[in-house]
């Protein structure tokens, strides 16, 4: 049963298959009939003729393309190699140029170099010639403060800042000038003279703060001339034997003006130029009070035109911006030989009796203890922070931290004294409110009104 089913569809697929095989026979049949019917026909013939030339036609448009495309490419490739070569061309060309570049540089660096080791090894040997002559110079001023005889002539060359100009009045007077080297007139500076100038070299807070009393009024109220005054005698009684082991003194005057261009300014006078130049060189670079001192040589001709003939008579014009030397009065009237030129040598130091405060309140003197000679050198001399061999003072780090503990405890003294004046004057204040509002409520005066 099963293998007649399987025959029955095998036979009914070769049956299928011989109808197509059969109608496929007769399509291929008509159209060969179709195909010689139209080979007989002249329009088909002419068609093929005209398809024939046209495929030859395509042909020949097809290689001319193809040729053009080929001369095309041709001349591009022609191109692109012109190109490049002369691409090539320019690259070598940067090549050499940039070579040679380098060489140049190369060339003008060595050069260059050359040059700044020429300029190094003469301003070594500059710098050599000038430390030979600085100590051949220094030879010849320790040969010459110690045994005397002609000082070195390079030594005393003065400088000037504008010689083609007049000379500034006040500089030559007083050897400062308010506007330092930016003034517009000369400022002649001697190398060598007999007048030493250490500028701000004496400070204390009574002309530090001088200043600002237009704008805080309440500062310099416990301050009046007799505690600068004896500030003063203490900073003379300690610096003035310094200066005296270099040499005679015969002139010595320190600057109470409030301008800072003559602010505490020192000046000393020797008897000789040699004991100055041993003072310069002692003295410069030296510390005093917690500052490095700067020791210029300066020339006044005449102390009667360099100190304010008015100071003294409390009549200054110019008053704290007086630009000649307001000075203190020397204790003992010392160095007044000296002071004839300007006539108030044998006047009396007269104290200012006005008081800086409202209230007229005088602020009690402290007693302070004259010093020791011997004791000078532990109070405000110092010694550089630099440690050298040279050292100009040898205290000792207990004198030091003696003298900075006395320091700080009068400063704790004043500024104690100081609030407790305060404290007084507020007191008498309230005092003075409180029996002026008593007036005005008691019945009297309710009554007058």
């Amino acid at each position: 049963m099963g293998r007649h089913k399987v025959w029955r569809a095998l036979a009914k697929k070769m049956r299928r298959k011989r109808i197509r095989q059969a109608l496929a026979q007769k399509r291929d049949d008509l159209l060969q009939k179709e195909q010689e019917k139209r080979e007989k026909s002249p329009r088909y013939q002419a068609w093929l003729a005209e398809q024939n030339v046209l495929e030859e036609f395509r042909h020949e448009e097809e290689s001319r393309l193809q040729t053009e495309r080929d001369r095309q490419w041709e001349r591009d490739e022609e191109l692109a190699q012109r190109q490049w070569l002369e691409r090539q061309e320019r690259l070598a060309q940067a090549r050499e140029e940039k070579t040679k570049q380098e060489l140049k540089i190369r060339e003008e660096w060595e050069l260059e170099q050359k040059k700044l080791k020429e300029v190094e090894e003469e301003e070594r040997r500059k710098q050599e010639e000038k430390l030979q002559k600085q100590e051949d110079l220094m030879r010849q001023i320790d040969d010459f403060i110690k045994h005397g005889g002609e000082l070195p002539p390079s030594v005393n060359i003065s400088t000037e800042t504008h010689p083609d100009k007049p000379i500034c009045p006040f500089f030559s007077k007083t050897g400062a000038c308010r506007f330092g080297d930016r003034c517009s007139r000369n400022h002649p500076r001697p190398g060598i003279s007999k007048v030493l100038l250490i500028p701000n070299f004496y400070s204390h807070f009574g002309i530090d703060q001088s200043m600002i009393d237009e704008y805080d009024t309440d500062l310099m109220l416990e301050y009046d001339d007799r505690e600068t005054y004896q500030h003063f005698r203490e900073f003379y009684e300690d610096v003035l034997p310094e200066f005296e082991q270099c040499g005679r003194v015969v002139q010595f005057k320190v600057c109470c003006n409030c301008e800072p261009h003559l602010r505490g300014n020192v000046y000393v006078e020797y008897a000789s130029t040699r004991d100055a130049v041993g003072a310069f060189q002692k003295f410069q670079g030296r510390w005093y009070g917690g500052r490095q001192l700067n020791v210029e040589f300066t020339c006044v001709s005449s102390w009667k035109s360099a100190i304010c003939g008015l100071f003294f008579k409390r009549r200054c014009p110019k008053g704290r911006s007086c630009n000649f030397l307001h000075v203190f009065h020397n204790p003992a009237n010392a160095f007044a030989g000296a002071d004839h030129d300007y006539g108030y040598s044998r006047r009396q130091w007269k104290h200012s009796s006005r008081s800086r405060s409202r209230s007229r309140s005088r602020s009690p003197s402290r007693k302070r203890s004259r010093r020791n000679k011997d004791d000078r050198n532990n109070w405000r001399w110092s010694e550089t922070p630099e440690p050298s061999a040279g050292s100009v003072n040898g205290d000792s780090k207990q004198n030091r931290d003696q003298n900075s503990e006395k320091i700080q405890s009068q400063r704790r003294r004043k500024v104690k004294d100081k609030e407790t004046r305060r404290r007084r004057r507020s007191c008498r204040t309230s005092d003075s409110h409180r029996k002026e509002r008593r007036r005005k409520s008691s019945p009297s005066h309710s009554v007058s009104k």
